[in-house]
């Protein structure tokens, strides 16, 4: 029986910002200087930074990061809650964001009954 392999255990932040087309590139130097070098030090990996335009005047800025696993995950989660500038960043992201989530995924096996396909 083929197995597909292990999840390595790695847990992995999507962030969505939704922003007016005129805030996203002064949002994007604050995130960038007041957000971003916290982030690294909590142990967060920026894998990927997408914006896509989601209205004529609006656009989604989508960040993905990673950690090592759920416990980098929770260290990470706890240093940011005694850090002042992490709420700060998010209030100021608030007052001007029209939509903002954070999704926190880890992979799953699928098995081999996943993987089958119906004749």
């Amino acid at each position: 029986m083929n197995r597909e392999p292990a999840p390595e255990g790695g847990v992995e932040i999507l962030d969505l910002v939704v922003l007016a087309a005129s805030d996203v590139e002064a949002w994007l130097r604050s995130w960038r200087t007041e957000y971003l070098p916290g982030a690294r030090e909590r142990g967060m990996s920026l894998q990927r930074l997408w914006q896509s335009w989601t209205g004529p005047d609006t656009v989604a800025v989508r960040v993905l990061w990673s950690l090592r696993d759920d416990r980098a995950f929770y260290g990470s989660r706890s240093a940011a809650n005694r850090d002042p500038r992490v709420p700060e960043f998010w209030a100021r992201t608030d007052a001007l964001a029209l939509d903002r989530d954070r999704q926190v995924l880890q992979p799953v096996a699928l098995g081999a009954a996943a993987t089958e396909v119906p004749a």
